[in-house]
């Protein structure tokens, strides 16, 4: 996710637990930490001080005290983050950390080399990361028997098949379209458009993760 996706995202993550603390209850500030947990654990990094702080948390069970305890630290964890984010600060470590996700084909082993190492213009690894997507959609296809013959293959076509099968999801088609902006700026020569390093290894990543999703 881009900043500000995260930001909209921890602000949606929020509004779960009422801000009158009368109105918290034992079910509410569990389900409200797990939630931040799991985002935390998802989009930020088991490796951040942020999820280290609410995995000392995790074992505080049992009564409505403790789980009191566990919706502060959450949304104490939150705030910081948000506050991390306005500052302009880069959430993900390092450039070394995409280079750790596990990569399922070899274009997107390729397109993360392309996207870490500085001698290349990120273009390439977006070309990459469009070739890698368009190849996995076919086989995702073919693994559904979604008929694509007589038909002209592109990343569009096929998702849009996908979701009418119900297979894709509404999110899915919306990340899809974004990954395949960055593959047709790159192949158009919209170098301006693909000069932003860290949004191709955000990409990269997302793109990693939902392959991961539907590779059985």
């Amino acid at each position: 996710m881009e900043k500000e996706e995260l930001i909209k995202k921890i602000e949606e993550i929020e509004s779960v637990l009422p801000n009158d603390t009368n109105k918290w209850t034992g079910y509410i500030t569990s389900s409200f930490f797990i939630t931040t947990l799991q985002f935390v654990k998802n989009y930020i990094g088991v490796d951040s001080e942020f999820y280290s702080i609410l995995s000392t948390n995790k074992g505080v069970r049992g009564n409505s005290a403790s789980s009191s305890t566990q919706a502060w630290a959450a949304r104490k964890v939150l705030k910081s983050i948000k506050d991390y984010l306005n500052l302009d600060l880069d959430i993900h470590k390092n450039e070394k950390y995409i280079t750790k996700v596990d990569v399922i084909n070899d274009f997107m082993e390729q397109a993360v080399i392309l996207a870490t190492n500085k001698k290349f213009h990120p273009a390439a690894a977006g070309i990459l990361l469009g070739a890698s997507l368009e190849e996995f959609l076919k086989r995702l296809a073919e693994l559904n028997k979604i008929e694509l013959d007589g038909e002209k293959l592109s990343i569009d076509t096929i998702s849009k098949k996908l979701y009418a099968a119900d297979i894709l999801k509404k999110q899915d088609i919306k990340d899809i379209t974004s990954w395949a902006g960055i593959r047709n700026d790159a192949t158009h020569g919209e170098f301006e458009q693909v000069n932003d390093r860290k949004r191709i290894q955000n990409a990269l990543e997302g793109l990693n993760l939902f392959m991961r999703k539907y590779t059985p």
